[in-house]
């Protein structure tokens, strides 16, 4: 037995060595490529799903600025069709249903106001004409009116 297990090593030893050299050297690229193969297809471009449509318009007219910040507040609040401050106070913000804890502006509001370093006047939107606010926005606003008005009534 132990002469065959010699003639077993020596014949595998001889298997490689008869093989030309470039056979060998495409068994080994064969078995590298296999090796980095990857395992599954490749992949398929992206489904793209068409864009859905826009939201029909709210009813409902938004500001676009509440109110601003202390330091920038302004001192003239105006109506911007009559160019002057609103005569009532109390009928610039009315309820948006009666039992309601929303208010509409009737008036398009816009205050004169001076920004920048330079103080450049600039007259900008207030609150716009059919604006569905709170309470508490109204409230600030109709402070501000009646301020507003009690300043120019005194002079």
């Amino acid at each position: 037995m132990a002469t065959t297990a010699r003639t077993r090593k020596s014949a595998a030893k001889a298997a490689p060595e008869d093989t030309p050299p470039e056979a060998s050297a495409k068994e080994a690229a064969t078995e590298d490529s296999a090796a980095t193969a990857p395992d599954s297809a490749p992949l398929e471009p992206p489904h793209v799903d068409e864009a859905p449509e826009p939201p029909a318009p709210s009813p409902y007219v938004t500001p676009t600025e509440v109110i601003p910040d202390e330091e920038n507040l302004s001192d003239v609040i105006l109506d911007d069709v009559t160019g002057q401050p609103p005569t009532d106070v109390d009928t610039v913000f009315v309820p948006l249903t009666p039992f309601g804890s929303t208010l509409q502006c009737t008036v398009r509001l816009v205050e004169r106001t001076f920004l920048g370093p330079h103080r450049n006047p600039v007259t900008r939107l207030l609150q716009p004409k059919g604006a569905v606010v709170s309470e508490g926005i109204a409230a600030r606003i109709r402070d501000r009116l009646t301020a507003q008005a009690a300043r120019t009534g005194s002079k």
